[in-house]
């Protein structure tokens, strides 16, 4: 299995350092975060699209997941 070795907090790009920040408040894992760091700008647009989707809407961001583990489990993929 591929590694990627992940950014120290404190040479993150000042986004991805707050998200870190924020991740570990909220009791989550940082780490994607912090191997994003090595592309940050990849990485901002990326969240710029995904972010609305997971946090924001109609359906609560707990339900959210939960159907997102129960897609990953038919489809026999790992998260």
């Amino acid at each position: 299995m591929a590694r990627v070795r992940l950014v120290p907090t404190e040479k993150l790009d000042p986004a991805l350092r707050d998200l870190t920040e924020q991740a570990v408040r909220h009791r989550q894992n940082p780490a994607i975060f912090q191997a994003m760091g090595h592309i940050p700008e990849a990485f901002k647009a990326y969240w710029t699209f995904y972010a609305p989707l997971r946090l924001k809407g109609l359906l609560d961001a707990k339900l959210k997941e939960l159907v997102r583990l129960k897609i990953a489990s038919l489809n026999d993929c790992a998260t």
